[in-house]
């Protein structure tokens, strides 16, 4: 299947069942739980993504940052507790008050997007925010692209600018991604 193709069959699949988010964000606390704390961006959800928000409270040694769109086609983060607004695109994020948070201090990313594959392969909505923001970011920083199971393709097709997930969670659980064949 081609990208708009992909895109086209997750846009009729429909909202993400609560108990599913639910068991995703599980996965998650679980996974990050045997790790040591550190900075973490998440995301606040659109329609049809994972609902992140329960995290906060249940991991509160770890620092959560959020991104938000700046011009040039960029994401800056700034913790959560910074007051939030809705973006043209109909996103919440933060506003442009407090600190940004420079891209070397955050050593994880939970990666929204709409697909993925087993290899880390990730399809977002095209305009390329997280791939230009995860080519930045520091090599020991993992990406791990939050989702569920019926929206893990064979194969997401991948240019050479993408940027791979290195993990991948689900309802499943938080799995490592293939190396690339």
């Amino acid at each position: 299947m081609d990208k708009d193709s992909i895109r086209a069959t997750i846009r009729e699949d429909g909202p993400i069942e609560t108990h599913i988010q639910s068991e995703v964000v599980s996965a998650l606390f679980t996974w990050m739980s045997s790790r040591l704390p550190g900075t973490v961006s998440a995301f606040l959800a659109m329609p049809g993504e994972i609902d992140l928000s329960p995290l906060f409270d249940r991991l509160p040694g770890w620092r959560w940052v959020l991104p938000r769109v700046e011009s040039g086609r960029r994401l800056s983060f700034r913790d959560r507790d910074v007051p939030r607004e809705v973006h043209a695109f109909g996103m919440s994020q933060p506003t442009d008050q407090g600190a940004e948070i420079p891209l070397p201090e955050i050593d994880l990313f939970l990666t929204p997007g709409l697909a993925f594959d087993p290899n880390g392969g990730r399809l977002g909505n095209g305009a390329g925010y997280y791939d230009r923001t995860l080519a930045q970011r520091r090599r020991d920083a993992p990406a791990i692209g939050v989702t569920i199971d019926r929206r893990i393709f064979d194969r997401v097709p991948m240019l050479e600018h993408d940027q791979r997930m290195d993990w991948l969670a689900s309802e499943s659980g938080v799995r490592e991604c293939l190396p690339t064949r």
